[in-house]
């Protein structure tokens, strides 16, 4: 498991990435680790999930029901070290969120 000394020597990820992790997070913490589903088509070739992917933040699970023109399903999970990386710099993602946890517009 990555310690909070790896997390930070491996530098932050974008805002943009951090706020889609974080989310992904609260969802996945708030609903008993319920992944977050999308379109695979969606995520597979998208440089910020791929940066999420490779660097062990996001990891997911393909469900393919084996027919053509079925689309293919990824449900997206927060690793540990994902889960991790939203805690220490959860004081700073926060406020970037374009709502707060309650659902009101912040901006």
């Amino acid at each position: 498991m990555a310690t909070e000394e790896e997390i930070r020597a491996e530098g932050r990820v974008s805002e943009e990435q951090e706020v889609l992790l974080y989310n992904i997070a609260l969802r996945q913490d708030e609903l008993g680790r319920e992944p977050t589903n999308v379109m695979w088509d969606k995520v597979k070739d998208d440089p910020k999930y791929t940066e999420l992917f490779d660097r062990e933040l996001l990891t997911y699970q393909l469900y393919d029901r084996g027919k053509p023109g079925v689309p293919v399903v990824a449900s997206l999970i927060v690793t540990l070290k994902g889960m991790r990386y939203c805690i220490i710099y959860g004081n700073e993602i926060e406020p970037m969120r374009p709502y707060d946890t309650a659902g009101r517009r912040r901006f």
